[in-house]
């Protein structure tokens, strides 16, 4: 096994420079060798076991222990609960609600357990091979003082000792946390206790750490256990079965078995000197593409990625895809995050970085001038614009920036809607479409398992009309539409135009006569309707369909974009919108009633029926909405989509709302076209429109 006497200690390191990796060098090597491990901290961090997994993995594998004796700033912030420490049940809730919002900071819960070092310091707490005291000041009237007037308890320093009974102590300025061993600039000095001179500092410090142990301390501090209910709440609900295998490979983890499409998509990219769009249908595996073509990146040297997302919730999802590549969201602070980036990367600290950021972030001047003053110490900036339609538009377009040498677009409809100028912006910027993958052909392709990539679905058009007071009101549109046409083309006049389309397409959108027509199609599906989604133009038709599917029994909630993405405590770090998809996707509830807000980037398999009641010509907006149904799932064969259609009663009517008939018609035809069933689009048409 080896002992601490075969490594060659230094007399002092200093951690945070590019001259020296202290957890390399000297904090992994002396783990895998420890049996015993006890520490004294100010500051405590479970991220340790990120950075040390190594050699966390070798301790435990030797059946090492640690004791770890930190600072109530691991635990406490409120001082009446520290005046009344005592009550054990209102500090137990305390102590829990702390360390899940200590987590919190590093991001979603859920995602930093992947990781495996949280569930790595509960496993070895249900193994008590960690254990936990914390030192906590003993003041007459705490409810005077504010946190940042208590006492400190800031001693550091560890003692080790092998399996042969060598010991080793280090002292100095470093704290049991991440930032402190890989970030920032400390320092300490090593005491082996075979040297002479050097064996004399270890007892003094055993002596020390028995006493901060035992509660041995001055009369104004209190060594507290941690209480058995935080500690049994903690294993419950964190601790693993078994050891996280993961910790055994701390090293950077890069996407594998791609799927053959997958990796002709990247070949594609690549062999385009790293710029271009890929048109994938959705569901296909884009980000998982993506995330091969970063790899790629950062196997040509230092990189600087950033990956702009329409939405939080999508961003949110791309920062679990690339958690192996250590992402940071662009959320919050962001100037102080991009300004210690800088500085992790002029010390040397950082070789890479991947940024995640929404699209209204990105295109801010300040955002795109920090990126711009630290660009130039990588080798290769790579720009990946997810949902790239969006990235068009002028507002904002100013997140393109230009000295990015490697672009990367994605999206399954990357042109723009009535927006030629703003289509041309991206393949100016992009490139051309280097791979292309339809849904008719995605349809024909497996998985690893031989199981489809998408669900088929079947299509079924609900024709419906405008009421006379609507028609009129839409032709009204149309007339000034034209006459805008008939006039030079400025921005002015673009806009206005726009603006017009969009409030004859909401026209149709809210056509009256679907609310009727939504009854009328659930009182005549034969089973009943669960895991559906019904797409609304605003928050009054979801109202009015909400008040509809009360009247069925009907298991309803609407998502319409005021919920917050941010997760919360007491929701047990999810975030309202993911709390409702989830009860969603358990069956909690029969229906999602939603607008824009499910178009793009959520992931609802279990989804098997869509109501469209409010769809436009856009084939950004229906082609995503399909794509959300054709997620596979187990028991899920096929997918329907019932499409309210507005058309003319009668082919007499067709003169005077030619423009609708046409958007309506060609999203029929593509609904159908790919669809298990395109005879019946063709009979309704026929039967309609003669």
């Amino acid at each position: 096994m080896g002992s601490f006497r075969d490594i060659d200690f230094r007399l002092t390191y200093q951690s945070g420079t590019k001259a020296s990796d202290v957890l390399q060098e000297f904090y992994i090597p002396v783990l895998e060798l420890t049996k015993n491990y006890d520490r004294v901290a100010g500051y405590f961090s479970s991220a340790t076991f990120a950075n040390s997994a190594r050699g966390v993995a070798g301790l435990v594998r030797n059946g090492g222990k640690m004791r770890m004796v930190t600072s109530h700033s691991f635990t406490f912030n409120d001082v009446d609960v520290l005046q009344d420490f005592f009550a054990s049940a209102e500090l137990a809730e305390n102590l829990i609600s702390s360390f899940e919002e200590s987590f919190s900071r590093m991001g979603n819960l859920t995602d930093t357990m992947e990781r495996n070092y949280i569930e790595a310091m509960c496993w070895m707490l249900k193994e008590n091979i960690l254990e936990i005291k914390v030192v906590i000041p003993k003041s007459a009237d705490l409810r005077k003082l504010s946190p940042d007037e208590l006492e400190k308890f800031h001693p550091k320093f560890g003692i080790f000792e092998d399996h042969d009974g060598n010991e080793l102590c280090f002292a100095g300025s470093i704290n049991e946390t991440a930032s402190a061993w890989s970030k920032n600039i400390e320092n300490f000095s090593v005491y082996p206790g075979w040297i002479p001179g050097r064996a004399d500092y270890i007892p003094d410090h055993k002596r020390m750490f028995s006493d901060y142990w035992k509660g041995i301390n001055d009369e104004n501090w209190i060594t507290l256990d941690l209480p058995a209910a935080v500690r049994e709440k903690l294993i419950e609900d964190y601790a693993p079965a078994d050891f996280p295998a993961g910790l055994d490979s701390p090293k950077l983890k890069v996407p594998a078995h791609l799927r053959s499409y997958q990796r002709e998509a990247v070949d594609a990219w690549i062999a385009n000197k790293c710029k271009g769009i890929l048109e994938m249908a959705t569901g296909t595996g884009k980000t998982r593409t993506a995330k091969e073509c970063i790899a790629h990146s950062l196997s040509q040297g230092m990189t600087l990625t950033l990956v702009v997302v329409p939405y939080q919730h999508i961003g949110e999802q791309w920062m679990k895809e690339l958690k192996d590549f250590d992402p940071v969201f662009i959320t919050g602070d962001w100037r102080k995050k991009l300004d210690d980036l800088s500085v992790d990367v002029t010390l040397g600290r950082r070789r890479n970085v991947t940024l995640v950021a929404v699209k209204n972030t990105a295109s801010k001047s300040d955002f795109v001038n920090m990126l711009e003053s630290v660009y130039q110490e990588f080798d290769h900036v790579l720009f990946i614009g997810d949902e790239v339609h969006w990235l068009g538009a002028r507002t904002f377009s100013p997140a393109l920036i230009d000295f990015a040498d490697y672009r990367l677009g994605l999206s399954a409809t990357p042109n723009r809607y009535f927006d030629d100028e703003g289509t041309d912006l991206i393949f100016d910027y992009f490139g051309s479409i280097v791979y292309e993958l339809p849904i008719r052909k995605a349809l024909t392709l497996k998985d690893e398992k031989g199981m489809p990539i998408l669900c088929p679905y079947s299509y079924h058009p609900i024709i419906v009309t405008l009421s006379d007071e609507e028609l009129e009101t839409y032709r009204e549109f149309t007339q000034k539409i034209m006459k805008l046409r008939n006039l030079e083309s400025t921005n002015e006049i673009d806009d206005q135009i726009q603006a017009l389309q969009i409030l004859r397409a909401g026209v149709a959108k809210s056509a009256k006569s679907k609310i009727p027509a939504l009854a009328e199609l659930l009182d005549g599906l034969k089973k009943p309707i669960n895991q559906a989604l019904i797409y609304c133009v605003d928050t009054v038709q979801v109202q009015q369909a909400a008040e509809v599917l009360n009247k069925f029994g009907i298991h309803t909630q609407q998502i319409t974009g005021d919920e917050s993405a941010r997760a919360l405590q007491k929701n047990n770090y999810v975030s309202e919108r993911d709390l409702i998809i989830g009860n969603f996707a358990a069956g909690k509830l029969d229906v999602l009633l939603s607008m824009e807000c499910l178009d793009e980037g959520v992931d609802i398999p279990s989804a098997r029926i869509g109501i469209i009641m409010a769809s436009s010509g856009n084939p950004k907006e229906f082609i995503q909405r399909r794509g959300r149904l054709m997620r596979p799932f187990v028991g899920k064969d096929i997918a329907e989509i019932y499409d309210f259609c507005v058309l003319p009663e009668s082919s007499e009517d067709s003169s005077h709302s030619r423009n609708l008939l046409r958007v309506e018609l060609k999203r029929m035809e593509e609904f159908a076209s790919d669809s298990i069933n395109p005879e019946d689009t063709s009979n309704i048409v026929k039967k309609v429109i003669g």
